[in-house]
This record gives structure tokens, C-alpha cells and sequence, in this order.
């Protein structure tokens, strides 16, 4: 049963936050690919700067939506790893940094951090690709 359906304002609430998932999700795909090393520990920012290409910067954020972010990088500290690389947030975990934080997450919110966390795991998979492809004999 949803609590909120006959609320006013909580479609419309809902949608803006359904809009700006996407637009988080891209942005921390961006961080990943630019700031991840790769296998000399080299990151595409540096390597762009030591071949004096014009820096890239992440798409800007609202200011009222960084805590999103903070929130996401914190969590994600806090994830576990296997034997491929990082884990994917657990609802468990996410729920335990709430409760650890005190900090009070909406539904909205939640779905937000979960579609980073996806485009976080997207970009991992993929830098992890690219460098086991460098790695391979007679690549260049």
C-alpha cells in the first residue's frame, strides 16, 4: 500500500526524483572513469594532463542534491569486495548506514542511491574490461 498516493505533491515529488537518478547515475559513471587507476595506477585525469589534454570535469550537481552524492561515497566506502572487484550495495547495507548514521532516507532517495550504486558497478565492470584488454598479448 503506498502511504503517500493521496498526499498532494507526492506524484510530482516522486517524478522529480525518478528524473534525477539518471542524472546522478551519470555523474558518478563520469567520477568512476575518470578517476579510477588503471593498471600503472594512472588515472584518466592524470594521463589527460600529462599529454596536456583540456581537463575534463564532472557535470555539475545542484547544490541541493550533493547530499546525495556524500551519501552515496560514504555507503560506498563502506562496501564489500570479492575476489572480481567491488560488491553491489545491499539494501542491508544501505539500511545499516542509515541506522548507524541516524540518518533518515526517503523510498525516492533510496532508489536514487540505487541507481548510482548501478552505474557505479557499470563503470567498474567496464574499466576492468578495457585494462584486462590492454593486459592481453599484442594489444596496444
Amino acid at each position: 500500500m503506498d502511504r503517500q498516493a493521496g498526499r498532494p505533491g507526492a506524484r510530482r515529488r516522486s517524478r522529480f526524483f525518478l528524473e534525477l537518478g539518471p542524472i546522478l547515475a551519470e555523474h558518478i559513471a563520469q567520477h568512476v572513469r575518470l578517476n579510477t587507476p588503471d593498471e600503472n595506477g594512472e588515472t584518466r585525469r592524470q594521463r589527460n594532463e600529462r599529454f596536456g589534454l583540456p581537463a575534463v570535469d564532472l557535470d555539475p550537481i545542484q547544490p541541493d542534491f550533493e547530499y546525495l552524492l556524500e551519501w552515496f561515497w560514504d555507503i560506498s566506502a563502506g562496501r564489500s569486495h570479492g575476489f572480481s572487484g567491488p560488491n553491489p550495495l545491499s539494501m542491508t547495507e544501505i539500511a545499516n548506514w542509515s541506522a548507524l548514521s541516524g540518518t533518515v532516507i526517503r523510498r525516492e532517495e533510496i532508489s536514487i542511491l540505487r541507481a548510482m550504486d548501478g552505474a557505479f558497478m557499470s563503470a567498474i565492470a567496464k574499466e576492468q574490461s578495457e585494462a584486462a584488454e590492454r593486459s592481453r598479448p599484442g594489444a596496444t
